[in-house]
């Protein structure tokens, strides 16, 4: 699915010195961040202090030298384990509007990479009709179509913060989906999972409680880079951007056309989950990266998360 090497180094040092965060132990995993906060409320918990702040600090002392596009990646590690968490970290890059903007939204994509992550791991170990939930076709296409909105929206996010314009002829059409396109599909694929989730989405104790951490926190941080427009913007050229060849260089358009999140660029009322060959792909791209331990995104990067 992926023609371009994405800089992950300064990504993968961050997940190498957090670790698996489903390491009941690790004082950067679910359990740690959910503790602190329901004790402080916030990334410090009563005490003030930034989770682990020395892991942080030393597994970014390469960022001064990292490339936007680095940043992404090394945010979208944090945000995989709470958006809050990277409110601790300010990348020494310039502010850059539409670029900055476009690398605090597309941040959430590993946000969404985990949550899709925790209900794969549900599914797969609850039964019903005396077989695995995943298998279900319903929830399996649901899935899928959550996996297409994900490549969706980093590939969207990742040329913006590349500074590249996909589509340079349609003046702001590009930025108009990076800040009002992709907030509300990543809203929409977590809103999709937390129904698959079903009562698992409530508890507060478990693997699954950080599912409604990251739904809420991942909300929070998306509508206050992208804030309303005074207008509401108009259909986007939604055919154009995918098949354009910055776009069609990262992704093949028969997935992102497949995508869910597509109906949003269109004002159009009901949302289709990918189909036929085109599921097929996708969920068997899905269950690699899962077993593998490989980020859902378009790097694929190595993931220290245990099976």
């Amino acid at each position: 699915m992926t023609t371009a090497t994405a800089p992950v180094t300064l990504a993968e040092a961050v997940e190498q010195h957090l670790g698996d965060p489903y390491d009941t132990t690790s004082p950067t995993g679910f359990r740690a961040i959910l503790t602190e906060g329901q004790v402080g409320g916030r990334a410090g918990g009563q005490t003030g202090r930034p989770l682990a702040p020395e892991p942080l600090t030393a597994a970014l002392k390469d960022g001064a030298n990292a490339t936007p596009e680095a940043w992404l990646h090394a945010l979208r590690a944090l945000y995989r384990r709470s958006p809050r968490l990277g409110r601790t970290v300010r990348p020494g890059l310039p502010d850059n509007g539409p670029r900055t903007t476009a690398l605090h939204i597309g941040a959430s994509v590993g946000a969404l990479d985990s949550a899709l992550r925790v209900t794969v791991r549900h599914l797969r170990g609850r039964h019903l009709y005396g077989a695995p939930a995943v298998d279900i076709p319903h929830l399996r296409a649901v899935l899928c179509g959550v996996h297409a909105d994900l490549l969706l929206c980093d590939l969207l996010t990742t040329l913006a913060v590349r500074g590249e314009d996909a589509l340079p002829a349609r003046a702001g059409a590009h930025e108009q989906a990076v800040r009002h396109l992709v907030p509300r599909v990543i809203q929409g694929a977590l809103d999709r999972l937390s129904v698959l989730m079903g009562s698992r989405f409530y508890i507060r104790e478990g693997e699954t409680a950080v599912f409604q951490l990251l739904l809420n926190e991942t909300q929070r941080e998306l509508f206050a880079p992208a804030r309303p427009p005074h207008r509401a913007p108009g259909p986007l050229p939604y055919d154009e951007l995918i098949t354009a060849p910055g776009a069609v260089a990262l992704l093949s358009p028969d997935l992102t056309a497949a995508a869910p999140g597509r109906t949003l660029a269109t004002h159009g009322r009901r949302v289709r989950q990918p189909s036929g060959t085109v599921q097929e792909r996708l969920y068997a791209d899905l269950v690699r990266r899962y077993d593998t331990a490989r980020s859902f995104d378009l790097a694929e990067r190595r993931l220290p998360d245990r099976p």
